[in-house]
């Protein structure tokens, strides 16, 4: 009964909650008491975040292949990635370097998040942001 008078946007903004908590639960893992969690105000700043900018979510298979998921909350907005890569070389030039510079990063250290390219979420998970320095400014 409650869905039916939730709105759209809030039913998108509960959407990307979970995804973003299920993402940044990797990195927020408490190994010690072996439960997930994710500070609410990270989760947060990444939802404000994709109000104004689009956060793609990467993951690499192991036969080199790439899946895409964009996390968003903007008007008239059309993702630029295609939702499968069957290789990284396919995807844009700033997507790839985006991912060669997170691909530095430790995949054991928690919480690495480069400002305005992205964030290691695990050893086969990127977010890459994408901003209006890359062209093709995303809200329309």
């Amino acid at each position: 009964m409650y869905n039916e008078y939730i709105t759209p946007q809030a039913r998108q903004e509960r959407e990307l909650y979970i995804s973003i908590f299920c993402d940044l639960s990797y990195t927020f893992m408490d190994k010690v008491q072996q439960r997930v969690s994710a500070p609410e105000e990270v989760i947060f700043a990444y939802i404000e975040k994709a109000k104004k900018e689009p956060i793609y979510r990467i993951c690499l298979n192991s036969d080199g292949s790439a899946q895409t998921t964009c996390y968003e909350m903007l008007d008239a907005f059309d993702p630029e990635l295609k939702s499968f890569y069957s290789s990284v070389d396919e995807m844009p030039k700033w997507v790839q370097d985006r991912i060669a510079v997170l691909m530095l990063l430790d995949p054991s250290k928690l919480n690495q998040e480069v400002e305005n390219v992205g964030r290691r979420i695990s050893n086969d998970i990127f977010w890459v942001f994408k901003g209006e320095a890359d062209g093709d400014d995303p809200r329309s």
